[in-house]
């Protein structure tokens, strides 16, 4: 069997495969690549023992009918099944995930650039930014967000990169941006994704200056569900703030950016140390370098609601050594308008002690969704946006950018050329694996609120 290109590999990792021949069970390195799932005896083998089609006609489910635990079963019409276990139920789950998804991707028609009409610019970042596209076939709207190649391998980012657009591809949940496809030029990286076009909180909080407590509440409500489902995930966010959170026209929050994600976080005995994420809104675990895990959301979450209901964050210097030293030892103050319960279930997530804090046990967000301030909603209606947002934003419609700043919207909406001189520098491999095309019906949501 010749040796393969290994590009645009999908997922690679160890599984064990039950045998054609003697049925006995060994651990192999699997590749999905392209239309094909290969195996090989070892994983640094660059010839594989076999290859297994991703056809139309091929299926991935759970194997009902084999001892082995964690087992699924890939059935090929006319070749054979194929037994394979996973090393856990959620790694299982995931191959069979990628599987489904790579079929039915290589049955969709490539996308790219040139499908879309770019409308306008809605936001800017230090590596690219976000515009308002058009799809040429179907009229939908979408936002595309483009990140410079060169930029993202001088900075060291491209393996966070991404680690986001996987990010974006387990994660389907109603508070959560969707992505929809992905694909790349020799310059660029590109993720088409919702378009949310109530804008950011950070603009409407800016010009209203705060929030009622009803709004304040809702908004909290849907973001706790969104960070319960990563943490199920183990996904950490670690980024949460006003930029990141955008409206919908029907009012309903929608988070985004995923640049910042830490994957795998069970993984870690002692937790993470990267210091990352907005200085504002960082945990002091983080500052202190002392490893931290999920709890740094919910730390960012209280951050989020103060500075929702009063205007301006818990802890503030234009300063950084200064905020820092407010983060660590500055005590809580509230203005006398913050309402009790949503002062109580602040502080209670403004614990400096992340072992003390609220949401740090192994129940992760029960004790906040059961905390008084919460009492009056049903959460199963909170999923389902049955609960009516007493704020929607003014949209005259869909192509209106009216609540996105200015200093973005003015600009151009194009696509842009990059610096030769840096592309030169870096090296295509490293991008294999990012295009993604969503099934035409779309994934859906593919977890409900059990």
């Amino acid at each position: 069997m010749s040796t393969i290109d290994h590009s645009q590999i999908i997922k690679q990792g160890f599984l064990v495969k039950k045998g054609a021949v003697w049925k006995t069970w060994k651990k192999r390195w699997f590749v999905i690549q392209g239309k094909m799932m290969y195996y090989y005896k070892k994983e640094k083998d660059v010839t594989p023992l076999g290859a297994i089609p991703l056809s139309e006609k091929t299926t991935a489910k759970i194997a009902e009918n084999v001892k082995k635990a964690n087992c699924f079963e890939v059935d090929v019409p006319g070749k054979r099944t194929y037994y394979i276990c996973g090393q856990s139920e959620d790694d299982r789950q995931k191959w069979i995930e990628t599987i489904l998804s790579t079929i039915r991707a290589s049955n969709q028609p490539k996308v790219s650039l040139e499908d879309f009409d770019i409308v306008s610019v809605l936001g800017r970042g230090t590596y690219g930014k976000v515009q308002l596209v058009q799809k040429k076939d179907n009229g939908t709207y979408y936002a595309m967000k483009s990140l410079h190649k060169g930029r993202l391998a001088i900075s060291q980012q491209v393996e966070q990169t991404l680690a986001e657009k996987d990010v974006f591809l387990r994660a389907r949940h109603p508070f959560l941006v969707s992505l929809h496809y992905s694909f790349q030029s020799d310059e660029k990286l590109f993720m088409i994704l919702d378009y949310a076009n109530g804008g950011e909180l950070f603009f409407h909080l800016r010009k209203e200056g705060k929030f009622s407590n009803e709004r304040v509440r809702l908004y909290a409500a849907e973001i706790v569900l969104a960070l319960e489902y990563l943490h199920k995930l183990d996904i950490v966010y670690r980024d949460l703030k006003l930029e990141n959170i955008l409206l919908s026209d029907d009012g309903h929050i929608k988070i985004t950016d995923f640049g910042l994600v830490k994957t795998n976080i069970s993984e870690e005995k002692n937790g993470t140390k990267t210091i990352c994420g907005t200085p504002e809104y960082m945990a002091p675990e983080v500052l202190l370098e002392i490893g931290y895990s999920k709890s740094v959301d919910w730390w960012s979450l209280g951050v989020l609601m103060y500075e929702m209901l009063v205007g301006l964050p818990p802890f503030y210097s234009e300063d950084m050594n200064v905020l820092y030293q407010k983060i660590l030892r500055q005590p809580l103050k509230f203005p006398p308008d913050v309402p009790e319960l949503a002062r109580d279930l602040i502080k209670k997530l403004l614990i400096r002690n992340p072992k003390k804090r609220i949401g740090s046990s192994n129940e992760d967000s029960l004790p906040i969704k059961s905390h008084p301030y919460f009492a009056i909603f049903d959460w199963e209606k909170v999923y389902k946006k049955e609960i009516e947002p007493s704020f929607k934003p003014e949209i005259k419609e869909v192509t209106d950018i009216s609540n996105f700043d200015q200093e973005f919207t003015k600009e151009k909406g194009e696509n842009s050329v990059p610096d030769v001189s840096v592309m030169g520098r870096i090296s295509q491999k490293a991008f294999d694996g990012f295009t993604f095309m969503e099934n035409v019906d779309g994934l859906g949501d593919l977890n409900n609120l059990d």
